[in-house]
């Protein structure tokens, strides 16, 4: 019989209860709290805010959270988004190889909750 564990998040180190019924997924122990869980980005995908979109030239580039800007192209967009991307707006991104370095691929809004 199972019983329930704490265990402490890798990101924010707040320690958080891991119930039996949880542990009955072969997936393992959570690295991350549920709050942690539900904020940070999936598996391979990064966040950062729209530093510059050019609606014009239709490329613009995302202020990464290291401080390093990445280039990103409207053909990045992921299926069903729609320009114009604003400064400021979080998104959300892969990163991938191109013969100028690297840029965002599969690019989508992420709206905060009580926003449009």
């Amino acid at each position: 019989m199972r019983q329930d564990r704490y265990l402490s998040c890798a990101s924010c180190q707040t320690r958080f209860l891991w119930t039996p019924a949880e542990q009955q997924d072969d997936a393992g122990p959570p690295l991350h709290c549920p709050a942690c869980r539900r904020l940070l980005p999936a598996e391979g995908r990064r966040r950062g805010l729209v530093k510059f979109y050019s609606l014009r030239k239709q490329w613009g580039f995302i202020t990464q959270p290291d401080g390093v800007e990445l280039f990103f192209h409207r053909r990045a967009l992921a299926a069903g988004e729609t320009l114009p991307l604003h400064e400021g707006e979080l998104v959300e991104y892969a990163v991938e190889p191109s013969p100028r370095g690297a840029q965002a691929v599969g690019l989508r809004r992420l709206a905060l909750p009580g926003t449009p």
